[in-house]
């Protein structure tokens, strides 16, 4: 069952990196961000990443072990202070960008908050967050899992900024200047 889960959830994230490398490659073809959410784009991302984020989920599961000694109790801690700290900040930063906003429809340039900061705030919270996750389980499967959706997240902002300049023009040519992608 565990190899079956790692199985789908990588099948998952190659389906997202090749369509991904055919938008970096071919500015005719847009398949992130969605052009719109009834676009076969849009359910076309979130078949992929459903089926890249629930198999990897069951996997973290059917290998969590609970900690038996003090050495795993503190990586665990750790892990999931780390864990539940990104992955929170990740959806609190999505909800005060507007949860349409941070999945891809064009709802205004937010560039306060968490923004002020980083172009990509989301993504760096999530990877704090993955990088617990990898500590609490301590499996190499749920490790490269995690690394690919760490991947996606360095990968995301190269093929977005084109579609934000489009968008946003001038704006978003100014704040990028002075704002970092990542941090």
């Amino acid at each position: 069952m565990e190899w079956l889960a790692f199985g789908l959830s990588v099948s998952g994230a190659a389906a997202i990196f090749s369509l991904c490398a055919v938008s970096l490659f071919r500015r005719d073809f847009q398949f992130f961000p969605p052009p719109e959410k009834r676009s076969w784009q849009y359910r076309t991302f979130w078949a992929f990443f459903r089926l890249f984020l629930y198999p990897l989920v069951a996997l973290s599961i059917l290998v969590f072990e609970p900690a038996e000694d003090a050495g795993a109790m503190a990586r665990q801690g750790v892990g999931g202070v780390l864990a539940v700290t990104g992955i929170g900040l990740a959806f609190w930063i999505s909800i005060q960008m507007g949860w349409r906003n941070a999945f891809g429809e064009a709802r205004g340039l937010v560039t306060d908050g968490w923004f002020r900061f980083s172009r990509n705030p989301i993504y760096v919270v999530t990877w704090l967050g993955l990088l617990g996750w990898a500590i609490i389980l301590n499996d190499l499967r749920v490790t490269f899992l995690l690394s690919l959706w760490a991947a996606m997240y360095w990968l995301a902002p190269r093929i977005e900024e084109p579609w934000l300049e489009r968008q946003y023009g001038d704006e978003y040519c100014a704040y990028k200047q002075r704002t970092r992608r990542f941090f």
